[in-house]
């Protein structure tokens, strides 16, 4: 099971050698076996990359990602038509009722203002934001009807970095760009594996637009982000614009932070792996319930890193 994800800062040469992924430049060379590696994230736009080498990352399922020339995520590369059942898993998306996606869009959203109440009571526990998102909680119609993640939303990030923060992702400013960074490499995560399982990432669940490649991920991935949003809280004292080479390896490690699904222990990236298997239960049962969802490891929580899957 790949579990690594490579940052690449400054290379000359990106290629492949013998089944590892080889990073050059004047001073030394580095080998990581592609099997080993989940993620890979190349900041230097001058390194110069073989295309041998991003085929083989489409054979093992390596998302790859470009930042632009302010060093953020830009573009994700991912594998297409691996999968062996991709037909199958098309139609499967395509004939999936609305009634049914409004059911998994309730248990997503659900789920996600949980987690976002769970991180003000870890951090800033602001009792009036507490209160607020449980309401919200309280209020979720179908489909979310009456937009409850968003007012959900703009209650948690005031309660999280204070009434003056206002949530833009083109906004140039340290907490954006951290939020922005770190919800890329989630996406970028849920994307390959939803590649791997055959799924088309265009056709979401609740995100429909005719620009966003990656609807499906969007959808999917929303438990997930209030957990980018806590650390990015934790290291509010170092951040700055543009962001650190250390605040960066933060938000690349995510994918091995805990969280809890199906009562156990995950890494962040093995956990999104048995969420889309249980859609997938889901899909083929007509049944949400079937859907599993991550919970976040309060801090007070005890565990051994050996048992962590």
């Amino acid at each position: 099971m790949s579990y690594r994800c490579i940052y690449v800062r400054k290379a000359d040469k990106i290629n492949l050698k013998d089944n590892n992924l080889a990073v050059s430049n004047d001073e030394r060379e580095v080998l990581v076996p592609l099997e080993d590696i989940a993620l890979i994230l190349i900041e230097d736009q001058r390194s110069a990359i073989t295309v041998k080498l991003i085929a083989s990352l489409s054979s093992y399922y390596i998302g790859l990602i470009i930042c632009n020339e302010k060093y953020m995520p830009t573009s994700i590369t991912l594998p297409l038509y691996m999968h062996y059942k991709q037909l199958k898993v098309f139609y499967m998306q395509l004939e999936t009722k609305k009634p049914f996606n409004s059911q998994l869009w309730y248990k997503l959203v659900k789920q996600k203002i949980e987690n976002q109440r769970k991180v003000i009571t870890m951090t800033t526990k602001d009792d009036y934001t507490i209160l607020k998102l449980t309401e919200c909680e309280k209020d979720l119609k179908s489909n979310d009807k009456t937009n409850r993640e968003g007012l959900a939303a703009k209650f948690f990030f005031s309660g999280l970095y204070g009434n003056a923060f206002n949530r833009n992702q083109n906004a140039d400013d340290e907490i954006n760009a951290a939020l922005n960074y770190g919800y890329t490499i989630l996406m970028a995560n849920m994307s390959r594996l939803l590649a791997m399982y055959g799924f088309n990432t265009i056709i979401g669940i609740h995100h429909c637009s005719k620009t966003n490649n990656f609807n499906l991920s969007c959808d999917l991935m929303e438990p997930f982000r209030p957990i980018v949003d806590l650390i990015v809280y934790q290291n509010l004292k170092k951040l700055s614009y543009p962001l650190t080479k250390e605040i960066k390896k933060e938000l690349l490690e995510i994918l091995v932070k805990p969280i809890r699904i199906n009562n156990k222990t995950y890494r962040i990236q093995h956990a999104m792996e048995e969420m889309i298997l249980s859609y997938i239960k889901a899909l083929e049962n007509e049944n949400s319930n079937f859907l599993l969802l991550p919970t976040i490891v309060s801090e007070d929580t005890s565990y051994d890193e050996e048992d962590i899957l």
